[in-house]
């Protein structure tokens, strides 16, 4: 009788058991759906907002007009910008820029239009800080940031300075950071809230900065 109890306690203790991890898997479930939707909310669509279209649909993307910049002091290294250049003579034009260990942002380069990888979303061309555009780099008083890219369409690696050869880098300890944008982003076509200039990123090829070894 006591090993018959026994036995029926343990089984009941067992049921018990799975009864709540199956109730502790469908509030993290719960808890889960909350926070992606939550997180969606504010991924949605607002004054600050932009969309990249398909340039063929003939619908421009937004983005933030020039009266209400993005600060500096918001921005974080590495981050990849859109800017334009004040006081430029080409007003229908964007560049990419990244932000640097002094704050300021440096435009950025590349040295082909060709794909560096693609997936199942993304379409990624690489690009560099050339080493002339580095320093001292363009504060604010330069250029307007128009938007920071999201995580999503950016991507980061790194190389050996000079290909780790030559007199800049002869052992090869100095890397650079590789920049890698999406397609959608490089080749959008985009217009600033109110204005009717259709805007396009004025992408820099130098073939220099090409390391073939």
């Amino acid at each position: 009788i006591n090993s018959h109890t026994t036995m029926m306690t343990s089984t009941m203790i067992s049921l018990l058991l799975v009864l709540l991890l199956a109730c502790k898997i469908r509030a993290f479930q719960t808890s889960t759906t909350h926070l992606v939707q939550k997180r969606s909310y504010y991924r949605s669509p607002s004054k600050i907002d932009w969309r990249l279209k398909d340039v063929q649909s003939s619908v421009t993307s937004t983005i933030l007009p020039k009266d209400e910049p993005i600060d500096f002091t918001h921005l974080m290294v590495m981050d990849v910008v859109l800017f334009q250049r004040q006081n430029t003579k080409n007003p229908t034009s964007i560049e990419l820029g990244s932000v640097q260990e002094n704050g300021n942002i440096a435009p950025l380069s590349t040295w082909t239009l060709e794909s560096a990888y693609t997936s199942a979303i993304n379409d990624m061309m690489e690009f560099v800080v050339d080493e002339e555009d580095l320093f001292p780099g363009m504060t604010s008083e330069e250029i307007t940031v128009l938007r920071v890219l999201d995580s999503d369409v950016v991507g980061y690696g790194s190389r050996q300075v000079g290909g780790g050869k030559g007199l800049g880098n002869p052992h090869g300890e100095e890397s650079e950071i590789v920049y890698y944008v999406d397609r959608a982003v490089v080749e959008g076509v985009y217009s600033i809230e109110g204005d009717d200039d259709v805007l396009k990123i004025d992408v820099v090829v130098n073939s220099n900065l090409e390391h073939l070894w």
